[in-house]
């Protein structure tokens, strides 16, 4: 993420540079009060990126376009406020409760695999008036264990190159306007080679802001096919967690003829960085 500020007189910011293969993934910390330009579009940012305010009295307000300033901590821009009210329309009466190490066969529960979504959505304890920023990324993991730069799915890289994954999207069902982050998938357009797909989230600036999974509760991974309006899978992934920074919700991989998922619920120390070395990519300090 890259943050123009327009007064470098008032704030200070402490640019760095991620490297994962060849794939540059540059982020800002700001570290006082000031005006921000996004400069990436905020189209991928509203939907991608899930920013939580911790000033209880002001509702997270939307990123309405690149040159959006803000006076204070608590006016940063915001994904728009979650409407709960949507998952009323979702038929979870037949909803799978999954446990940590089930396995369950996708095939098995719908016909419809290139309409469906995973829904991802939790609650935040951190008080402090400070953002929490929680990161999904995926990553398409191939036959020899490794994630090619094209195939680690993130909010700078929403869309997989055969358009089987794309992160915020939703088949224009507008479901995704009723959690945290979907992800919109196509399980038929995934490629041969490509046989797991890891579903993960990452704290933002965690070590500098002192945060952890530990602030983080009532998380749930959910699969939901958009055709019939149906949740097949709920599995809830924040319990045991405490020092994390980086979590493991769920894979949904390859078994003989067809799609399975199974819940992982792990997390790690290291943020990004431990995800990258887990799933193959190769990565540059």
């Amino acid at each position: 993420m890259n943050l123009n500020i327009h007064n470098p007189n008032m704030n200070k910011i402490n640019e760095q540079q991620k490297r994962y293969g060849s794939l540059i993934v540059e982020t800002s910390l700001r570290q006082d009060v000031g005006t921000i330009d996004l400069s990436q579009p905020s189209k991928v940012f509203s939907q991608n990126r899930t920013v939580v305010s911790n000033t209880q009295a002001s509702p997270p307000t939307s990123i309405n376009s690149a040159s959006s300033q803000t006076n204070s901590s608590s006016n940063l821009q915001h994904k728009p406020s979650i409407d709960k009210s949507i998952r009323s329309k979702i038929n979870t009466s037949n909803s799978m409760q999954l446990k940590r190490g089930q396995k369950l066969s996708l095939n098995s529960l719908t016909q419809n695999l290139g309409k469906l979504i995973v829904a991802l959505d939790w609650d935040i304890t951190f008080n402090r008036n400070i953002e929490f920023d929680l990161d999904t990324s995926i990553f398409m993991v191939d036959i020899n264990g490794k994630t090619s730069e094209e195939n680690f799915i993130f909010y700078g890289n929403p869309k997989s190159r055969d358009t089987g994954i794309i992160l915020g999207e939703d088949h224009n069902s507008l479901l995704k306007r009723g959690y945290n982050t979907t992800a919109q998938l196509n399980l038929n357009l995934i490629p041969n080679n490509i046989q797991k797909l890891a579903f993960t989230i990452t704290i933002y600036d965690a070590e500098k802001r002192n945060q952890h999974f530990s602030y983080v509760s009532n998380g749930h991974f959910r699969i939901i096919d958009t055709q019939t309006k149906t949740e097949i899978i709920n599995y809830k992934f924040t319990e045991n967690l405490n020092q994390e920074t980086a979590l493991v919700a769920a894979e949904i991989y390859r078994h003989k003829n067809e799609w399975k998922v199974s819940p992982i619920g792990s997390g790690f120390l290291g943020g990004l960085k431990a995800l990258c070395d887990n799933y193959g990519v190769d990565t540059i300090e």
